[in-house]
């Protein structure tokens, strides 16, 4: 995939989506479904290490993009992020105006739906590329519960799974 390509991809996903995780399932679409460029294993590696790394949320975009193109492909992700944030700041301004009529907030209900869909997809997704075994099933099952039923840090979460992983990989 060229830069200019990845730049258009990136720019495309960042402005239809609304922040979080809701660009998940569109770039895995695009980069796994459609153009077969990562295989559901590496979109989830480059997920995870996006995802513990410090930062705001959504800096994973820019392990994936490193993933695809390398480093030249993690500058292009960053500078799509810093025209999505102007965007964002010509909303925001946007939306003083026009956030109290109704059709507005039945626009956005219908987008919170569908990102909810297009969410549960990729876990969907993730779940089936990175579960391999019972000791998998069990550490997602319960980094789920803490997190739901918990105030327990993700840090905390992510490190103990990796110490498990590890220990089960050293006891052979």
């Amino acid at each position: 995939m060229d830069l200019i390509s990845l730049f258009l991809t990136w720019l495309k996903v960042s402005l239809i989506t609304f922040g979080g995780s809701a660009p998940l399932p569109l770039l895995r679409d695009e980069l796994v479904a459609h153009r077969g460029i990562l295989q559901d294993a590496d979109f989830a590696s480059a997920l995870a290490i996006g995802l513990i790394t410090p930062g705001p949320n959504g800096l994973f975009v820019i392990p994936i993009a490193y993933f695809v193109a390398g480093v030249p492909g993690a500058l292009v992700a960053a500078l799509s992020l810093c025209c999505v944030a102007l965007t964002v700041l010509l909303l925001l301004w946007l939306h003083k105006y026009i956030a109290h009529r109704p059709a507005t907030k039945a626009a956005l209900r219908g987008i919170q739906a569908a990102t909810l869909g297009l969410i549960l997809t990729l876990g969907w997704t993730i779940l089936v590329a990175t579960i391999h075994g019972p000791l998998d099933l069990a550490i997602a099952v319960a980094a789920f519960t803490l997190l739901s039923f918990t105030r327990v840090d993700v840090v905390w979460i992510v490190g103990g799974a990796a110490a498990i992983g590890l220990a089960t990989h050293l006891a052979g």
